[in-house]
């Protein structure tokens, strides 16, 4: 198969991946319409830039270290999915709190940005399985490069476009009606998907 191929080729299974509603999509729209412009790009770009790290590392064959030691993995997914838990938790918390408290910086919006996503068992399906079956390790350094460069524009481009439409002034207009059920429907899709993270073997 030919480099443009094989790039295609990772570009059409990423793509499904990225634009599935799932806990990154979530996050991002929720502090879209609930916060700030600024603080959902910043939340967008945490997520981008771990599902570049994630690709980074599944396409160069660290993900191996996993393999080799089952504990490890283990002990990860059970920490993912207490934090996608605790965010969920902490939504339902927050379901009748004012907005008029000072938003979150953008330092930490990043932050839960790339939380998100290494907490996403979306994310690790896809880098763990579907990315190493499309990119074989026999592939050169070069097209490697490419498919993780390829993968952070199309997230990039995706999760951008998210924040920008629901930090809209219509969609935070309606969100400012819909926040005490809006939030604990949030939550309780965050709790679940972590519970079910900690639990899968």
């Amino acid at each position: 198969m030919s480099p443009a191929a094989t790039l295609a080729t990772v570009l059409l299974a990423y793509l499904p991946a990225a634009v599935s509603p799932g806990p990154n999509f979530v996050l991002i729209a929720h502090t879209a319409a609930a916060g700030t412009r600024r603080a959902a790009v910043a939340v967008a770009l945490g997520v981008v830039a771990a599902g570049g790290l994630l690709a980074a590392v599944a396409v160069f064959g660290l993900g191996s270290v996993l393999a080799r030691a089952p504990w490890l993995a283990t002990a990860l997914k059970i920490a993912c999915g207490g934090y996608l838990a605790w965010l969920g938790i902490r939504l339902w918390l927050r379901a009748h709190a004012p907005e008029n408290a000072p938003p979150a910086g953008h330092r930490n919006a990043f932050r839960q940005g790339v939380l998100s996503n290494l907490t996403n068992p979306k994310a690790a399906a896809f880098f763990g399985s579907v990315l190493t079956a499309t990119l074989p390790p026999t592939e050169p350094t070069a097209v490697k490069a490419a498919a993780v460069g390829l993968i952070v524009a199309a997230s990039a481009t995706w999760h951008l476009t998210v924040a920008l439409l629901f930090s809209s002034p219509a969609t935070q207009r309606w969100y400012a009606h819909a926040k005490p059920v809006l939030n604990r429907v949030v939550g309780t899709v965050l709790v679940v998907l972590g519970v079910i993270l900690a639990m899968t073997p």
